[in-house]
């Protein structure tokens, strides 16, 4: 069984924010994801899940419990309380960053309310700011500017790298919100601070996992629905197009 991913062996620390109550059905999935990965060969070194904090300072709690109190570990996969994932999903996303030997990795989810964008973006210069793809390639692996961090890798090699990098401060730690100030919300603060210490991040179109909205899960085919609606509409094309960059 290890064979079919390729994961034996690989150490990870599992983070699973909570930011309010929590559906069993959702964190019955998370669950036997985590199952399935372990009967693979992944080596479940620690839970860093910190319940109903920030966002920004749970994420910081549990980069410092892994890099404290499993410095040996691979990485940490980061799956929020509200997604849904496949029970092969986490050892394909694990699966995905060894062999690519990839320090960070996303998989795609969608923007639960309003227009269910997915959550990766490309960094518009002239704006100055991350747009969300408005169109991709199905299962593909390429380059992204940044992302959310509903179902995520990254290895402790990428965290130290970040910690040592020149704009790091240690008072807000990986993951500061900078919404007040004129800036980004932690995850993708974090995703600027990657870029500064050297480090890519990549996107996984082959990996989709089901977001928690308000009355359902919001995936692709409710993305597709309004993209659609929206080029009927309009009556032209999207501008925002996601492809691998190499």
């Amino acid at each position: 069984m290890t064979e079919e991913y390729g994961i034996e062996g690989m150490k990870v620390v599992l983070s699973s924010q909570t930011y309010g109550p929590v559906n069993p059905v959702t964190n019955k999935f998370l669950r036997v994801a985590i199952m399935y990965a372990a009967n693979r060969g992944a080596l479940w070194a620690g839970d860093a899940s910190v319940d109903r904090m920030s966002y920004g300072k749970a994420r910081n709690i549990a980069t410092q419990y892994a890099l404290n109190q499993q410095p040996d570990a691979d990485g940490i996969v980061w799956v929020d309380s509200d997604i849904k994932p496949q029970p092969h999903q986490i050892a394909q996303l694990l699966h995905v960053a060894r062999h690519g030997k990839l320090e960070f990795l996303t998989g795609v989810y969608f923007q639960r309310e309003g227009v269910h964008n997915p959550v990766f973006h490309a960094w518009n210069e002239d704006m100055k700011t991350f747009q969300p793809a408005e169109a991709y390639p199905a299962r593909t692996l390429g380059k992204a500017d940044g992302c959310g961090f509903g179902f995520v890798y990254t290895s402790l090699k990428l965290m130290r790298d970040v910690a040592f990098s020149k704009n790091f401060d240690p008072e807000v730690g990986w993951f500061p919100d900078r919404r007040d100030t004129g800036g980004f919300g932690e995850d993708l603060s974090f995703c600027q601070m990657v870029k500064d210490a050297g480090h890519q991040l990549y996107v996984d179109t082959g990996i989709i996992v089901e977001h928690e909205g308000q009355v359902q899960y919001v995936g692709e085919a409710d993305f597709e629905r309004e993209r659609e609606a929206w080029i009927r509409d309009n009556k032209k094309q999207p501008k925002v197009e996601w492809g691998p960059v190499t």
